[in-house]
């Protein structure tokens, strides 16, 4: 496992301590799809795990990527998209040591950050940062969980406007609603500009 990795999520596939996994597509994805926010363009999806959204991003016309460090989840997302026969990518990287060839139009951040310990956030926020191209969008989920420990992690919002700040970052005026997870958490979504 890489060191920057942190946590060995292919052991917690392995031993279905998956707690985070939805089993559908996450309400705050669907709320930006089905309003127009979120509209076909080339995309990364950055720990995407074993989750949906991919698909149904691949399904939507977009040009996805998927970026995960565990094999399982890699395998996965490939064998889905190879049975719906969709053009999409799914590597296996470390996020900390990979880079594209080009910046992407969007960011589909769903677990990723709130999955890593806090003292790799700002490395990671300089990862996203380098992926998006200038005025890109990244649509990204911030766990709720008022706990001093992890994964997921809590994101406080006062922290994440610290983290995501200027002049690197553009927050909307208003946040929508938090949307409520499996486990009984809560999630706070974010349309963020890169500028």
């Amino acid at each position: 496992m890489s060191e920057t990795q942190a946590i060995d999520w292919e052991g917690r596939y392995r031993e279905g301590t998956t707690g985070w996994e939805r089993h559908g597509l996450n309400p705050a994805f669907l709320g930006w799809r089905d309003a127009g926010v979120l509209t076909p363009c080339r995309i990364l999806v950055p720990g995407a795990g074993r989750s949906l959204e991919p698909v149904a991003l691949a399904e939507a016309g977009f040009d996805v990527t998927v970026v995960d460090g565990a094999p399982s989840a890699v395998a996965i997302q490939r064998a889905h998209f190879a049975r719906l026969k969709l053009s999409a990518r799914a590597e296996r990287e470390d996020l900390f040591a990979w880079a594209p060839d080009a910046p992407f139009d969007a960011i589909y951040d769903q677990t990723c950050l709130c999955a890593l310990p806090p003292g790799l956030w700002p490395s990671y926020v300089r990862r996203l940062h380098q992926w998006l191209r200038p005025n890109g969008t990244l649509f990204i989920l911030f766990m709720q969980s008022d706990r001093p420990s992890g994964p997921p992690f809590h994101c406080d919002m006062r922290a994440m406007r610290n983290l995501f700040g200027p002049p690197g970052w553009a927050w909307p005026d208003t946040l929508p609603e938090t949307v409520t997870h499996p486990s009984g958490l809560a999630e706070q979504p974010a349309v963020l500009r890169r500028i």
